[in-house]
């Protein structure tokens, strides 16, 4: 309570901390962007704000009484309405950035590629199999939520088929709520992605109770309904026995790999591919030189299986998003 805390913190004469503040002091030393900045600001001052109890070492103890309002409590509504209003403007500011990402989503809906969310523990090396999936570039380092922003980059899967992957702040168990809500805007990338991907540290002795936590995770931002591949990373550090007994119910696909040694990498593309195919059309069929502009449109959101050029135009044996299958079957 707050009043144990400061009660420790006098009695040791040392800063003392919680879980919370521990993770929040974590987030503070990693936030790079102004997003990041703004978040976790927030969320520390949410935080702080609950722990408020009138007896901190900046409020006076004098004046308390009936029917009076010592300096004390005017200090402390002071500092809550302080608070109060800089977290408002945070969230202004956090929504006009909302409501950029929102362009950007959108955006994408229209470019119709795939997008893939990696999610994960963390530490589970998501931000690595990012940067030797796509060449980001992004912070990949062995420490608690190195990756505090969202990076989208896109990835060639087969050389015919392209999809968008999405890094995402790592999980942890027991996430305060105060962080949750402070980044429901990166968190919720989860939610509008068409596919997860879901990384594990497979050496991690604490392996299934972390794989839940994700789970749960997602569900409380409710996340359904959406299939998901999970990669079995840093597998080279483990037993091989050990290896080939990993499950995971939610996966529709399981490959097992290490993002940092390059392993698995290409089962992993082929998998996001047919995870992919498995909710496009196939088509073989005949489209006329007037109507190249879909044979473009096929290129760049669909598979591209093959082509020949004939005398009446372009047969093309394809995988096509639903949406250009039927502007296909209205020219027939």
């Amino acid at each position: 309570t707050p009043a144990q805390h400061d009660n420790l913190a006098k009695l040791l004469d040392v800063k003392v901390m919680d879980r919370t503040m521990l993770i929040l002091d974590i987030f503070a030393q990693h936030a790079s962007t102004k997003e990041g900045n703004l978040q976790t600001e927030l969320a520390a001052l949410e935080y702080r704000l609950k722990q408020l109890t009138g007896k901190g070492i900046s409020m006076s103890r004098l004046g308390g009484g009936i029917g009076t309002r010592g300096p004390g409590e005017k200090k402390l509504e002071q500092d809550r309405r302080v608070i109060r209003s800089r977290a408002a403007w945070l969230r202004q500011e956090l929504r006009d950035m909302e409501a950029h990402r929102e362009v950007t989503r959108k955006q994408r809906k229209r470019n119709e590629l795939p997008v893939f969310a990696i999610v994960g523990y963390t530490n589970a090396g998501k931000s690595t199999l990012l940067n030797h999936l796509s060449d980001a570039g992004v912070l990949a380092e062995d420490q608690l939520f190195a990756t505090l922003d969202t990076t989208t980059r896109e990835v060639m899967l087969n050389g015919k088929s392209k999809a968008l992957l999405t890094d995402t702040v790592g999980f942890i168990r027991k996430l305060p709520h105060d962080l949750i809500n402070a980044f429901s805007g990166t968190l919720e990338e989860a939610k509008y992605a068409d596919y997860l991907i879901h990384v594990v540290d497979t050496s991690d002795p604490s392996i299934m109770e972390k794989m839940q936590t994700v789970y749960n995770t997602l569900d409380e931002l409710h996340v359904e309904g959406k299939k998901c591949i999970t990669f079995f990373n840093k597998s080279d550090l483990c037993n091989p026995d050990d290896i080939l007994h990993m499950r995971d119910q939610h996966a529709v696909k399981i490959i097992k790999g290490s993002a940092k040694n390059n392993l698995g990498l290409e089962e992993l593309k082929r998998a996001m591919e047919e995870v992919i195919r498995e909710d496009k059309v196939e088509i073989k069929m005949l489209i006329p030189f007037s109507d190249m502009k879909i044979v473009n449109d096929i290129r760049v959101q669909g598979e591209l299986i093959s082509e020949e050029y004939v005398a009446n135009g372009v047969e093309v044996h394809a995988f096509v998003p639903r949406r250009i299958a039927d502007v296909l079957n209205d020219k027939e």
